[in-house]
């Protein structure tokens, strides 16, 4: 799967393996979860389900992408980016990073890359951002990106999104 890597120099974004899962799992943390509306902690089985089923859309080039994210020197696992194609050229665009590498521009260098990807490689034009009410990190990162806000819709667990729209450079 190297052909799926992107870097910037600073981050390199790779698919996910069943050697990461384990990292995953010890990296989730109750903001992750409160934010993902997670009933639960994910469980290895979880983990590594989820990973076989990237893996797969990998493979057949379906509609989702996601990236392990690591620093170009370092092998820790730092979070995840997430694309899935939802139709008229939309992606929508997620990401999780763990709690001591928070903070530090790693959720933005690495939307940066998967949007550049999304738009090179998926042929969208437009990028969505759910972010739940109050979780102020990721609507600033919104904004910061260049997304404007739509509208707030409810979450499947009964909490608020605010909808940005992130108009794409054209490939």
């Amino acid at each position: 799967m190297a052909e799926h890597t992107l870097t910037d120099g600073v981050l390199i974004l790779n698919p996910l393996s069943a050697i990461d899962a384990p990292e995953w799992v010890a990296g989730e943390d109750e903001e992750q979860r409160r934010w993902f509306e997670a009933s639960r902690p994910a469980q290895l089985s979880d983990v590594l389900e989820f990973i076989v089923s990237c893996q797969e859309s990998w493979r057949t080039m379906g509609d989702h992408r996601h990236w392990g994210i690591r620093r170009v020197d370092s092998p820790f696992l730092l979070g995840g980016v997430d694309l899935r194609a939802i139709g008229n050229d939309q992606v929508n665009l997620s990401y999780i990073v763990f709690p001591q590498f928070r903070r530090n521009g790693v959720a933005r260098r690495a939307s940066e890359l998967a949007l550049k990807y999304a738009s090179t490689s998926m042929g969208a034009k437009t990028a969505i951002i759910k972010v739940l009410l109050g979780n102020v990190s990721s609507h600033n990162l919104a904004l910061g990106l260049g997304a404007r806000y739509l509208r707030e819709e409810p979450s499947d667990a009964g909490g608020t999104f605010q909808v940005f729209s992130l108009k794409l450079p054209v490939a």
